[in-house]
């Protein structure tokens, strides 16, 4: 094993360590405000990236520790009884199906990219509600997705898509999510009465 196999190690398994925190606050507080049709998607969409990867032989190891998380909070939802299908969840199964025809239609590469940008704009949402309503503790858990991320984007062999474009592009959208979580909230004056 190499220096890069070792960065690349450690940047999957930080992503998966980086699901306990999650998985024990759903333990704790039974799944509140999480849906087991999200994070079903969600570990879909991880599932697909890891796959085109790994058939690139290419810097799977971060999205298969963001897949086998994803999966275990989808079961620990599935236990608590949070299944709710949203907007969102139609969104998200949209993007899914457009990575599996993409893969189908352009290939590995094709379903890399696609399953990539799934997730970012899929994250989207969290990324807003993170900048009207910042939550330190929540940042916290990004600031270290940044090292995960970080670590396995240094971890990449070569500047291919394979090897550095996923986890660039999530060490990119968790530091947006890191500096969201950090900023000073500022209440928005009422609109005057007419």
């Amino acid at each position: 094993m190499d220096f890069h196999d070792a960065l690349k190690i450690a940047g999957g398994l930080g992503a998966l360590v980086l699901f306990v925190p999650m998985a024990v606050e759903m333990i704790k507080d039974g799944g509140a405000g999480q849906s087991f049709a999200t994070w079903m998607l969600w570990a879909a969409l991880d599932t697909i990236l890891t796959i085109s990867l790994f058939l690139q032989r290419g810097n799977y190891l971060l999205p298969l520790g963001f897949a086998v998380g994803g999966i275990v909070l989808t079961t620990l939802l599935l236990v608590k009884g949070r299944f709710a299908w949203g907007r969102m969840d139609s969104v998200i199964l949209v993007l899914v199906l457009g990575c599996l025809i993409g893969w189908r239609l352009g290939g590995a590469k094709t379903a890399a990219v696609a399953a990539t940008t799934g997730i970012c704009l899929a994250g989207i949402p969290g990324l807003v509600e993170l900048w009207w309503k910042p939550q330190r503790k929540v940042g916290n858990i990004w600031g270290w997705y940044v090292l995960a991320n970080g670590l396995a984007f240094l971890g990449g062999t070569s500047i291919t898509l394979e090897e550095r474009f996923a986890p660039g592009v999530f060490a990119v959208f968790s530091l947006l999510m890191f500096v969201a979580s950090r900023r000073r909230c500022v209440s928005i004056p009422p609109l005057p009465a007419q």
